[in-house]
């Protein structure tokens, strides 16, 4: 596979309207090609993950609401039905999602009520939600597999499909319907999927709609270029998460950060019904986000500068290196840079990812109780986040040498 290629990118005209609002006064801003089609795929063999499908990302801002859309996205190459994302083998990420069902139930008074989670993944956040309160849930994903072993019962139940006219009788009746992780994601942009979602909402039901999503502002204001891959078509800012939601027939009682900023959380319930004209809305007031989308090429050129040098270092220096956590920030990184003997494997926690490979690059994904067999000098932690989790289970492991944290 071809190493992924930078685009000094001069702003100019989107070549299509923005998903959310209409606007055609949109802007390209960011490109960069040849990069991996999924990263929440890893491939059965070395020989897969080298010929792993590939595409280009070129980013556009709209002016008006503040949604980032990617006008490169490729659909045909993209399959939701064997991704594998879970962060829930993580402890830290386990507290954080358990302490986001606990204060909604408690908050919005949803105990004993019906919850149904639209891209429930494997189904762990709607188990929390019924362990923590709700009477019953249902989960519906096209992706959805059952634990080795598992045998599904009340009173959660699952359904391997899309959202859609086959699944949309299922809201009837719901207290809460969450959504995490998934408008992002949808080729349509996420405004078609909202507003199927208020139309199929009984009149007189108004249901607790909780959503979650990438913060735009996390990684285009903090820089985090290897954060950036193809599988997110939309990147959602705060205003134009809310700008959405109102275009679509919510109203919108909160919008806040979570998971150290890296994420979006919004609350809403039914008001109205969609607008016939989505541009028709106030236009978004935050001058920061315009300011963070401009400077973000040159700083991303800028990094991917600064960490070619220090690849070079660790080439010379004859080190091996060990990545911990095979998700987007590390396929990311090893598809950019020239590391296949430096870089001899990456850990990762979750174990559906273990004896998998790395698209592009096929580095060996291995279990924490390998590590030591491969000899490290250094152990590059791939996402900052969960440093002190993972420098603790290293040295338990034996690892003596470097860290380092992309």
């Amino acid at each position: 596979m071809e190493a992924p290629v930078l685009t000094a990118v001069a702003p100019r005209a989107a070549t299509k309207p923005c998903a959310v609002c209409g606007s055609t006064e949109c802007e390209v801003f960011y490109e960069v090609h040849n990069v991996p089609t999924q990263t929440g795929i890893l491939w059965p063999t070395p020989e897969a993950a080298r010929n792993a499908p590939t595409t280009d990302v070129r980013l556009t801002f709209c002016p008006h609401c503040h949604y980032i859309g990617n006008e490169a996205y490729e659909p045909a190459k993209i399959t939701h039905t064997r991704n594998d994302f879970s962060l829930e083998f993580s402890p830290s990420f386990r507290a954080f999602a358990q302490g986001v069902a606990a204060q909604l139930i408690e908050q919005y008074q949803l105990k004993g009520g019906r919850v149904v989670d639209i891209g429930c993944g494997d189904g762990d956040f709607l188990r929390t939600l019924c362990r923590l309160g709700m009477a019953e849930g249902v989960g519906i994903d096209p992706g959805y597999a059952p634990r080795p072993g598992e045998v599904v019962t009340e009173p959660v139940g699952f359904i391997k499909d899309f959202f859609g006219p086959g699944t949309v009788h299922e809201i009837a009746g719901a207290d809460l319907i969450s959504c995490r992780h998934m408008l992002d994601i949808l080729a349509t942009g996420p405004a078609p999927l909202l507003r199927a979602l208020r139309q199929a909402i009984p009149e007189g039901e108004k249901p607790l709609i909780y959503v979650e999503d990438p913060n735009a502002l996390y990684n285009i204001g903090e820089q985090v270029v290897w954060n950036i891959v193809n599988e997110h078509s939309s990147w959602m800012t705060p205003g134009a998460q809310a700008y959405l939601f109102r275009s679509c027939g919510f109203e919108v009682l909160d919008v806040h950060t979570c998971w150290h900023d890296e994420y979006l959380g919004l609350v809403a319930r039914p008001a109205g019904q969609p607008l016939a004209d989505p541009g028709s809305l106030p236009p978004t007031n935050d001058p920061n986000t315009a300011v963070a989308v401009r400077a973000f090429a040159d700083a991303a050129q800028a990094i991917i500068a600064q960490w070619q040098e220090r690849v070079d270092e660790l080439r010379r220096a004859g080190k091996r290196v060990v990545g911990w956590a095979a998700g987007s920030r590390a396929i990311s990184f090893l598809n950019t840079f020239d590391l296949d003997e430096t870089v001899v494997a990456v850990v990762d926690i979750n174990p559906r990812r273990q004896g998998q490979y790395i698209p592009g690059t096929a580095h060996p994904v291995i279990g924490p109780d390998e590590l030591m067999s491969y000899h490290p000098d250094v152990l590059l932690i791939t996402n900052p986040t969960y440093v002190p989790e993972i420098q603790e289970q290293a040295r338990q492991m034996g690892f003596a040498g470097e860290f380092m944290v992309l």
